[in-house]
This record gives structure tokens, C-alpha cells and sequence, in this order.
């Protein structure tokens, strides 16, 4: 059995090494050049050498799996911080919401005044329909519609007397600036009377309610 030892396995293994050297002091066939205890100091120390180097790669093993270990854990910590992070993130938007909606509201402003007051008020009259065009801005219209060369026909005539009606009307219903409408509305019924030869009935209402709504707005 002592021939087959070989040293790793006496270093590995130092009780079936010392087993090996029994059986050798038994059988005395010792070599001749290692009488007595002499030769044994050469094997210690060859021993002692094997052993340094085992420890020294078991040691450096052990470095090599701790600094594995803590890589991993330091991967473990970064990733739970992530979540802490992205979890703190809803917290601080929510605050955020919190803090507009306990910010005093600013008082409501007041109304605007209509942008069309009336001149006066009329018992059962309809309001001015505000999606129309001022009674004003209509008779100017009217106005530049007739031109000198526009004659007389049936589609024109109908033209000037829906204007004409639609104008007097909403003065008499105390319209936004109806009065300044009707002065617009009789040049322009003159002038109706100049190119057509019609109009004096239409002049002679306009002026009636130009009269009614001047005394009413006073």
C-alpha cells in the first residue's frame, strides 16, 4: 500500500498516510539510504509545503466565492432600491394634487354687462337676438346694398322692405341703438324714392318711430 501512495493523496488524506508508514516500520524494508529517524524530517517538511499550497488555493477560493456573494448581494440591494423609488414617485404627484386642490379659489368675477343693453324696456317685447347683427351695422348694410345702379325689381324690392320692417321693429322693441339704426334707415328710404320712384309710405313710418323711440329713451 505504501508504493501506491502518492503524495497528493497522503496530503489529502494524512491518516491513510500515517497508516502507510506503519506498514513500513512493520516490514522493515525501509530504503538503505534512510536509517533510523533521520529520513523522516525530509518528509514532514514536504508535507508541511503541500499543505501551505492546499491552504493557499482553499483561501483564495474562499475570496473568490465571497467576492461572488457580495456582487449578489449588492445586485439584490440596487434592484429592491428601484421599486422604492418608482413607489415614492405616485406619493409626491399625489401631494402635489393634494396641495392645487387646498389652494384657495380665486372669487367668481362678476358678470359682464350684455354687450347690446337695450335703449328701453317694452312690456311682452322679445329680447334682441344677440346671433343677429345690431339694428346699426344692418341699416349700413342696407345702405351699401343700394347702389346707384341697382334697379327696380321684384327680388330688390323684397330685399329693402325686410330690412326696412326688421330695423323699425326692433327700434320700436327698444333694440341696442335703434334710433342711430332709423336716421340710417330714412337716408337710405329718400334715396330709394330718388332711383325707384317708391318708398314715401316706408320714409313716413321710419320718421313715426324714430319720434316714439327718441321719446321713450329720454
Amino acid at each position: 500500500m505504501a508504493e501506491s501512495l502518492s503524495p497528493e493523496l497522503a496530503l489529502v488524506d494524512p491518516e491513510l498516510a500515517e497508516r502507510a508508514r506503519a506498514e513500513l516500520a512493520d516490514g522493515g524494508s525501509a530504503p538503505p539510504s534512510a536509517p533510523g529517524p533521520g529520513p523522516a524530517r525530509p518528509k514532514a517538511r514536504s508535507r508541511g509545503k503541500w499543505t501551505a499550497i492546499v491552504v493557499g488555493i482553499a483561501v483564495l477560493a474562499g475570496l473568490a466565492g465571497l467576492g461572488a456573494v457580495w456582487r449578489s448581494h449588492d445586485g439584490d440591494s440596487s434592484e429592491k432600491a428601484t421599486p422604492r423609488t418608482t413607489r415614492s414617485e405616485p406619493v409626491r404627484a399625489a401631494t402635489a394634487k393634494e396641495r392645487r386642490r387646498d389652494k384657495p379659489t380665486a372669487p367668481p368675477r362678476p358678470l359682464r354687462p350684455p354687450l347690446r343693453p337695450p335703449a328701453f324696456h317694452v312690456a311682452g317685447a322679445p329680447k334682441e337676438p344677440l346671433r343677429e347683427i345690431a339694428l346699426p351695422v344692418r341699416a349700413r348694410r342696407l345702405s351699401a346694398w343700394l347702389t346707384p345702379g341697382r334697379s327696380l325689381s321684384r327680388a330688390h324690392l323684397h330685399h329693402w322692405l325686410y330690412q326696412h320692417n326688421w330695423i323699425v321693429t326692433g327700434a320700436k322693441f327698444g333694440w341696442w341703438r335703434g334710433a342711430a339704426a332709423l336716421r340710417t334707415l330714412i337716408r337710405v328710404d329718400r334715396r330709394v324714392e330718388s332711383q325707384w320712384g317708391v318708398g314715401y309710405r316706408s320714409e313716413a313710418i321710419a320718421r313715426q318711430a324714430l319720434a316714439e323711440v327718441e321719446a321713450r329713451g329720454r
